[in-house]
């Protein structure tokens, strides 16, 4: 194993040990107060998803994460994603990420985040879990606002950072869903496309959600 490889093998031991007590909030009413405080950092930036970027999104993810490290790094979080329904959105499907960081780095922050999913495909492939590469450079003090297209350019990626951070970051989102949450909020077919297609009953909060990014449109 090459030096690069083992190090970001060690930032992803660090925060695995970090989800093993749980990524994300515990429960979907959580998750759903969460992503509102989300969606209202994001729209601070000065950059913020414009209302023709919304309505063209085919999915969309929030998440909260939480990341440290002193030499090398991780994070961890949560959040939800909803999928477009006709001219709304369907019930919130619970996911939990967790990410090892690579360079110089010293510090901690928050991240608030918002996908936007232009394309059936990436959505499908970012609820089934698996890595989501991403390459993002940062040396922030107190706020710090930005955002940045990930590689497939069918996913676009909005995030506000709070905190203190420096250094270079470049690492993977790793997404598994979040099974225990989902379990605990829908009863019969579990399945994400089920969820997603607003063939559930959505948990309370969903609404609420659903206005604020109406507004967006």
């Amino acid at each position: 194993m090459h030096a690069r490889e083992r190090t970001f093998h060690l930032a992803f031991l660090a925060i695995i040990a970090l989800c093993a007590a749980g990524c994300g909030a515990p429960s979907m009413p959580e998750r759903l107060d969460q992503a509102r405080l989300s969606l209202a950092q994001v729209n601070t930036l000065a950059a913020r998803p414009t209302p023709e970027q919304i309505k063209a999104a085919k999915g969309i993810a929030l998440l909260s994460i939480v990341q440290a490290g002193v030499g090398i790094g991780g994070e961890g979080g949560g959040g939800i994603v909803l999928q477009r329904v006709g001219s709304s959105w369907g019930a919130p499907f619970a996911v939990d990420v967790a990410a090892g960081t690579l360079g110089l780095q010293l510090g901690g922050q928050g991240k608030d985040v918002m996908i936007l999913f232009h394309d059936d495909d990436a959505l499908k492939q970012f609820v089934i879990g698996g890595m989501q590469l991403q390459a993002v450079g940062e040396g922030t003090f107190g706020a710090a606002t930005g955002n940045t297209l990930a590689k497939k350019p069918a996913s676009l990626f909005f995030i506000k950072a709070q905190g203190i951070f420096g250094g270079l970051e470049l690492g993977g989102l790793n997404v598994t869903p979040a099974n225990s949450v989902n379990a605990a909020t829908y009863t019969g077919n579990m399945e994400s496309a089920a969820i997603l297609s607003g063939k559930t009953k959505e948990p309370e909060g969903t609404a609420r959600l659903i206005k604020l990014l109406d507004a967006m449109q």
